[in-house]
């Protein structure tokens, strides 16, 4: 009995130890603000930025290499313009502060280099951003 106390007890230690990858490793520079790869909800990955700023990008949860391109939006509790129309928010409730955000990832392995074109609500792009990772 003593014994397998032993070996459970070695085998959670094995597997706390063992390198994984963390989401939030995952971190980008820009022209503007540094990006982080914040979480995944079902098949929709969460970047935030700057202070408040969250970008939803559907389809890119758990895609680490061979990524294309990817549309989303991107919100804020503040921006240059009020959109018609709403958003749901970091928080979950409707934000009138928003903009699409398709982003095409250059490289095929992990990390990767990518262009995001950004729009202010349902406009065409206004900007272009560049991401370059952040490596340690």
């Amino acid at each position: 009995m003593k014994k397998n106390y032993v070996l459970l007890t070695y085998a959670l230690l094995i597997c706390t130890a063992a390198p994984q990858k963390v989401l939030a490793d995952e971190v980008w520079k820009t022209e503007e603000y540094k990006v982080v790869y914040q979480e995944d909800r079902n098949k929709t990955a969460v970047w935030r930025y700057g202070r408040d700023g969250v970008i939803f990008i559907d389809g890119l949860a758990g895609v680490f290499n061979n990524r294309g391109s990817y549309n989303g939006y991107w919100v804020q509790k503040s921006s240059s313009v009020r959109c018609d129309t709403y958003r749901e928010g970091a928080d979950g409730k409707p934000t009138y502060h928003w903009g699409r955000f398709k982003v095409t990832f250059i490289d095929s392995k992990f990390p990767s280099r990518w262009k995001a074109d950004i729009s202010l609500c349902d406009r065409n792009p206004v900007m272009t951003l560049n991401g370059t990772p952040v490596t340690q």
